[in-house]
Parts: C-alpha cells; sequence; structure tokens
C-alpha cells in the first residue's frame, strides 16, 4: 500500500462529522441555520472509521503479525490519549460544579474508571446521568468496538489462514463472511425489538459493525484492483455516492447515522477507498501528518457537555465555541500526547513524522 495516502485527511473529516452533527442537534443548530446538515448528514463518520479500520489494521497485522508488537502499537494507539481525555473530562465536571449536586460513591467511580481504561468505554454511571446530554462522552463507545476489532484480527487470520490464501480464494471465504454480518446487522435493525435489554447489548458488541470493519479488510486484500479501478475517480465516485445518498435519504426515508443502510455503506466505501488515493500527497500537505482526528473524536462530547451544563452558549455559538475548544484540545492531545506515544511503536507500517523527514531506502 503507497505509504503516500489521504487517511489522516478522511479521518479527521469523519471526526468533523461526528462533531459537527452531534452539536447541531444538542445545540439545535438546524433548518436554515444550518443548512451545511444537509450535507455532513449524508457522510456519517463511524462507518468510515470502520471501514479505514478495517483496511488499515489488517494491513499493518499482515506486514508485521507479532501478536507483542501488534497489541503494543494498538494498545499505544488509543489508551495514553484515552486516559488523559478522561482525566480533563472528569476535571471538567468537576470545575463545573456537577458534582456536588450529586451523591456518588467510591465504588461506584471505581467501576466507572475500570470501565473508561479498559475494554468497557460504553459504561456510563447513574451519577452521571443529569450531567449535559446525560453521559460524559457519549462517542467512546466506538472505542470499545474497535478494541473488539483489534481482538478479532489475530483470530480472523489464524483461523482463515487469510495471508496464505491466494486472491481469488480469500475472497472466497471473506464475501461470505461479510454477507453473514450484513444479515446481522439487518436484524440488529428491522428484526428485534428495540426495547429488550438484548439490542443494546448486541449493538455495544461488535457484531451488528463488523461487517464494515470485514468490508475494510476485504479492501486491503484486493487492494492493488481496487486501486487501478478508483484512484484517482473521487470527484466522480462522491458524486454517484451523493446522488445515491439523496435519493435514499429523500425518497426512501432510510437513516443516515451510524445504522446507515449496508447498500449505501458500500457506496461510501467506495468512494472513501478513492479518497485515499486522488491526490494522494493532499493529506500530507495540509496535515503535514499532524493527525488530530483521534482528538476531535474523543473532546468534542465532553466539550458540548461543559456548555449545555453551564448554559455558556446556544445555537450558533455553541456550536462555534465547541469546535474551537475541540481543536484547541485536539492539537494539546496530538502534540503532548499522541504523537509521543506513537513514537514508542515497534515496526509501524506507517510514520507520522513529517513526509521530508521519512528516511527513504537508498
Amino acid at each position: 500500500m503507497p505509504k503516500s495516502n489521504n487517511f489522516d485527511l478522511i479521518r479527521l473529516a469523519a471526526a468533523l462529522q461526528v462533531a459537527l452533527m452531534h452539536a447541531v442537534y444538542l445545540f439545535g443548530v438546524t433548518g436554515r441555520q444550518w443548512p451545511l446538515e444537509l450535507i455532513t448528514e449524508l457522510f456519517p463518520g463511524v462507518p468510515v472509521f470502520f471501514f479505514i479500520s478495517g483496511l488499515l489494521i489488517s494491513h499493518s497485522f499482515e506486514r508485521n503479525p507479532s501478536l507483542r508488537d501488534f497489541a503494543r502499537n494498538r494498545g499505544l494507539r488509543i489508551y495514553p490519549a484515552l486516559v488523559v481525555c478522561f482525566a480533563v473530562s472528569v476535571a471538567s465536571v468537576w470545575a463545573s460544579g456537577y458534582l456536588g449536586s450529586v451523591d456518588s460513591t467510591v465504588s461506584a467511580w471505581v467501576k466507572w474508571t475500570l470501565a473508561q481504561l479498559s475494554i468497557a468505554q460504553f459504561y456510563n454511571p447513574a451519577f452521571m446521568r443529569h450531567y449535559g446530554m446525560g453521559i460524559l462522552n457519549a462517542s467512546t463507545w466506538t472505542i470499545s468496538i474497535e478494541l473488539q476489532f483489534y481482538a478479532l484480527i489475530p483470530v480472523l487470520y489464524g483461523v482463515l489462514r487469510l495471508r496464505r490464501l491466494p486472491p481469488g480464494r480469500c475472497n472466497a471465504v471473506l464475501l461470505p463472511l461479510l454477507l453473514v454480518f450484513v444479515l446481522v446487522n439487518v436484524l440488529w435493525q428491522h428484526a428485534l425489538d428495540h426495547s429488550r435489554p438484548l439490542f443494546a447489548y448486541l449493538g455495544l458488541s461488535c457484531l451488528p459493525w463488523l461487517y464494515m470493519f470485514l468490508a475494510g479488510v476485504l479492501a486491503q486484500r484486493n487492494f492493488d484492483l481496487l486501486h487501478r479501478l478508483l484512484g484517482g475517480r473521487f470527484i466522480l465516485l462522491a458524486g454517484v455516492y451523493c446522488a445515491l445518498a439523496l435519493f435514499a435519504a429523500r425518497v426512501l426515508h432510510w437513516r443516515f447515522d451510524n445504522s446507515l443502510n449496508p447498500v449505501v455503506f458500500a457506496a461510501l466505501a467506495v468512494a472513501t477507498f478513492a479518497a485515499a488515493f486522488t491526490a494522494p500527497s493532499l493529506a500530507d500537505r495540509l496535515l503535514r501528518r499532524n493527525d488530530l482526528s483521534y482528538g476531535v473524536y474523543l473532546y468534542h462530547a465532553p466539550v458540548i457537555n461543559l456548555l449545555l451544563y453551564t448554559g455558556a452558549a446556544t445555537a450558533l455559538s455553541g456550536l462555534a465555541l465547541t469546535m474551537a475548544a475541540t481543536f484547541a484540545l485536539a492539537a494539546a492531545s496530538w502534540w503532548f500526547i499522541e504523537r509521543p506515544a506513537l513514537s514508542l511503536r515497534r515496526h509501524p507500517v506507517y510514520s507520522h513524522q513529517p513526509a521530508a523527514a521519512v528516511p527513504r531506502p537508498a
């Protein structure tokens, strides 16, 4: 896979989409006040993250199948920034004065902290349910899903022996598996009773979302073919996707959120792949390998909660303050937490040194 690509830029766009849509909804910025909502809602960020994760994580594991290195590298990507964000978020709740108005026990704090810093980021203690939107960081449930994906990759490659299979046989294995989990997603959305706990528990597992991740794995295994077909064609494919998405949204009334219809998701995945390899040096020129996407994704919800609880801003001012504070926190997270942590990875496939400073082979 070419080292020059736009994945950092695409992830930043996906994180911004999530942050913008949350702020638009929670601050009541709707209708003619926010016409860009009509466009941003057509490109849900979470499915894009899951597709890119499947593509890049499978590529990384194939390049270096050492379980120790894989676990170390994935942990360094997720946990340092997550731990600091949790501490900063709790500090913001304390500064708001909310904690003085609720009863909480030491055991509840220990349970919450262990959940947030392990694999159960979706857990929300009862004493936080009257703060802001009712959960301190509603976006981190996807981190639990990502961690499940990471745990599945070695199992997937070990059981199916994907590294040893030629492309044709690999597709014959992956495609039926992907379709099984498309069916799981459809059943979860349309056949289960949404009021039952089973629906919530299943949604917090990776099972309804696994087909999105597997689509990324499938794309990575067919990279050369897709690169020839889709590389450089983002404008055309984005136009096709927008036409399909508008038809699905306005005529078929399909939802455009995390539970994206699999047909639309397939078109979005194609457009995402094309975007990564159309003008592939664009991300390096704009971002200089500064990856703010994780910080934007982590910090926007705590910022929104603080503004909601304190009443410091509403509508457009709330949106503007959210984005400004989120970018500032994301930049600090990248420079002082994430980038130093990523420098400790072993045998990384991709370096976040500026492109000009990346050593080139003789």
